[in-house]
Formats: C-alpha cells, sequence, structure tokens
C-alpha cells in the first residue's frame, strides 16, 4: 500500500511539472534586427549616424507568459566604424573625434536591474566610449512577440551624453569654422533571441 501511494504522488508530481511551464533564466544573443543612432547637433545643422549591422550583445533573462519578469545581465558592443552619416568627410571626423584606432567600440554593460514595471525597465549601467567609463541610469521599453518562452524581446531607449564627460573634444570641420555641440543623444532599438 505504501509503495502505491509512493509510486501514485511520484507520477502526480511528475505530471504537475509538465503540465505546469517552467520559467527557467535563459541566455540570448543580440539578433540582427538591430539599429543604433547616434545624434547630435551643429552650427550650420542637426546630424546623426546609424549602425544598423555590425553589433553584438548578450542577456541573461526570464520571460514568465510573454513578460519579462527577471533581467540578470545585457551587454552590448558596437564598433564605432558600424556608424555611418552617408557623408564619408562627416564619417572620417567623427571616427577620430572618438578615437576609433585606439578604442574600436562603444560598450554598454549593465550593472543593476532597478526595475520592471509593465513594459518599462529601469536599470543603470557602465556606458564605454573612448575607453572612458561612466555609469549611466538607463529607462527602456520591451516587446515581446507574445509567446511564453519569449522568443524574441525587443528594447527600445535613449539617453544623453556629452562629448566632455567621456574627455573628449566635439569635433570641428572647414578649419573649425563648422563646430559640432557638446550634447549627444544615443537611441536605439535591439532585438534578442534565446541562444541555440
Amino acid at each position: 500500500m505504501k509503495r502505491y501511494l509512493f509510486t501514485h504522488c511520484l507520477i502526480l508530481s511528475l505530471a504537475l511539472l509538465t503540465w505546469f511551464p517552467s520559467f527557467a533564466q535563459q541566455s540570448f544573443q543580440l539578433t540582427g534586427a538591430q539599429e543604433f543612432i547616434v545624434a547630435g547637433t551643429s552650427t550650420i545643422h542637426d546630424w546623426e549616424m546609424i549602425a544598423k549591422v555590425g553589433s553584438s550583445g548578450s542577456a541573461k533573462m526570464t520571460i514568465e507568459n510573454g513578460k519579462l519578469s527577471k533581467l540578470t545581465s545585457l551587454a552590448i558592443e558596437l564598433p564605432v566604424k558600424s556608424l555611418k552619416s552617408g557623408k564619408s568627410a562627416m564619417d572620417k571626423n567623427a571616427y577620430e573625434a572618438l578615437t576609433s584606432e585606439k578604442y574600436p567600440a562603444i560598450k554598454f554593460e549593465m550593472t543593476e536591474c532597478l526595475a520592471i514595471s509593465g513594459n518599462i525597465v529601469k536599470a543603470k549601467g557602465k556606458l564605454t566610449i573612448a575607453g572612458t567609463s561612466r555609469i549611466i541610469p538607463l529607462e527602456v521599453t520591451y516587446s515581446t512577440n507574445g509567446s511564453t518562452n519569449g522568443n524574441v524581446i525587443k528594447f527600445k531607449g535613449s539617453h544623453p551624453v556629452l562629448f566632455s564627460e567621456f574627455n573628449l573634444e566635439a569635433p570641428t570641420a572647414v578649419f573649425g569654422t563648422i563646430k559640432t555641440g557638446n550634447e549627444l543623444k544615443l537611441a536605439f532599438e535591439a532585438s534578442f533571441s534565446p541562444k541555440n
């Protein structure tokens, strides 16, 4: 009788584990669906540089019923020379200003997830530009494809920075007659999918 009860309980436990979905933490990687924008001003016009390929990234998170419930880590690396303005002279000045030969990538690494509420994530992380790192606050929105295990999750956000914060001089052109403003806006849309 005792053996029967034990076997019955074991079968029931296994059935319950099968019936209820498991929401384990997963490792994710950045997909090709990505767009990073660096935008600023100058004495003659506003400008922006866009990168849609070349970046890499990883994250660890838990998704329950299509909703993000836990974000443990997130890191992105953006090659400076993947940013393009459509004007080669401007690109060259920007790469020089960002010392891309010595520091070829802009990097972000989340240091703490502060809160997840609805589709908004509040976090802080280390942003590294031209070898100088700063801890910044970051608020992003996210969306998933609605599946239980969240096959794809997309983050979208932006953050203002200053050239001077990273010990950089804003680039100039035409013998200094055209000057770039000190403030930049970094914006992104980045999708992640589970690692195979």
